[in-house]
C-alpha cells in the first residue's frame, strides 16, 4: 500500500495548462525522519514563497518543466543546477529568475528574452 488505512491521497491530476512549472523537492524534519515533498508551481512569485518558507537549505532538487518551443504537446523537464537572482538590462529594471540547467545553459522563466543582469546566486547557497 502506498498509504496507510484512512489516508487520502491524489492519485492522478489532469493538467489543462500548457505553460511552463517549476517542480522542486524540498525536506521536512519530522522527529528523526527526513520526508521529501514537492509542488508544481506556475509562477515565478511562487517559487520564490515557497523557496522562502522552506529556506536555501531545505531544497535538495528542481526541476523545470515546459513544452517544446516545436510542439506545445511534447514536455521536456530540465534539471536546474544552479537559481540566480537578476535584473533586466532594459529601460524598466525588472527583478527575474535565471535558471542554469546541467548543460550550464541559462535560461528564464516563461522563455524572458530580454538581456539582464545576473546579481548573485540564490540556490545552492555557496559556503562562505
Amino acid at each position: 500500500m502506498l498509504a496507510g488505512p484512512g489516508v487520502k491521497c491524489w492519485r492522478a491530476v489532469q493538467l489543462n495548462l500548457t505553460i511552463p512549472a517549476f517542480f522542486p523537492t524540498w525536506v521536512v524534519r519530522e522527529d528523526d525522519l527526513e520526508i521529501s515533498e514537492r509542488a508544481l508551481l506556475i509562477y515565478e512569485s511562487d517559487f520564490l514563497d515557497l523557496f522562502e518558507s522552506v529556506g536555501p537549505q531545505s531544497l535538495r532538487h528542481v526541476q523545470y518543466l515546459e513544452p517544446t518551443e516545436s510542439d506545445p504537446d511534447r514536455w521536456q523537464i530540465r534539471d536546474v543546477r544552479k537559481i540566480w537572482s537578476a535584473i533586466s538590462a532594459d529601460a524598466d529594471q525588472t527583478n527575474h529568475l535565471v535558471l542554469e540547467d546541467e548543460s550550464g545553459a541559462l535560461f528564464t522563466h516563461f522563455g524572458v528574452r530580454s538581456p539582464f543582469n545576473l546579481q548573485h546566486q540564490i540556490w545552492p547557497l555557496i559556503p562562505t
